[in-house]
């Protein structure tokens, strides 16, 4: 289920003629605010946001942040006819998953959604980066329990459904750890989440668990 945002409705109705085979699509927004609440009413799973540069890209940016805020499972495709590095890396940045260039195909689009929601295709980076020592940060002590709990199955990779079913609790309280989660880590979305609790030292306990169940068997 997709909410589209774009400023142009002719470029809405465009994508909607070169998507409608290929997935359900919810509601088209022309402004920010529009498009949030329309990913809230629809209970969307997928935001696909024009953005033109130079005319003012980071509103755009901005509605990517809050939408990935608000819902962690959603998935943000970026449709531009700019390849600016910085627009580039803002846009990564606040959680946009693809980043669709302007001499795109409808094909590469649709392939682009398949690889979003279910990747089977991963490609080296342009530059590989600098190998560091691993740095470790103190763990944040106003986490609670719960949080923890929390944070440690989102790194797993399991969904808001998932880690509700584990702790027996409702997906709308999981949305609300994650929430406070996000604040008190300083990120916005999962992978940021999940980087943080490894750099904290928050799955470690896990991994022993896991590691002697294995050894139990």
């Amino acid at each position: 289920m997709a909410v589209v945002f774009d400023r142009s409705r002719l470029f809405l109705d465009a994508v909607e003629t070169i998507l409608r085979t290929r997935l359900t699509i919810a509601a088209k927004a022309t402004t920010t605010g529009d498009a949030v609440e329309l990913i809230e009413t629809h209970s969307a799973d997928l935001l696909i946001a024009g953005i033109e540069a130079p005319s003012d890209p980071q509103e755009v940016i901005g509605l990517v942040r809050e939408a990935v805020a608000r819902h962690p499972d959603l998935k943000v495709i970026v449709l531009s006819s700019s390849s600016d590095a910085r627009l580039l890396a803002d846009s990564f940045d606040a959680g946009v998953a693809a980043f669709i260039a302007h001499n795109a195909t409808p094909e590469d689009i649709a392939l682009a959604i398949r690889q979003t929601s279910d990747p089977s295709i991963h490609f080296a980076p342009r530059e590989l980066p600098i190998s560091t020592p691993e740095v470790h940060i103190e763990a944040d002590t106003s986490l609670t329990d719960r949080e923890i709990e929390t944070l440690r199955l989102v790194a797993r990779g399991l969904s808001n459904g998932e880690v509700a079913g584990s702790l027996w609790v409702t997906e709308q309280t999981v949305k609300f750890h994650l929430s406070n989660i996000f604040r008190k880590l300083g990120v916005s979305n999962r992978t940021q989440a999940a980087r943080r609790a490894q750099l904290m030292n928050l799955l470690q306990d896990e991994e022993a668990d896991v590691h002697a169940s294995a050894m139990g068997r």
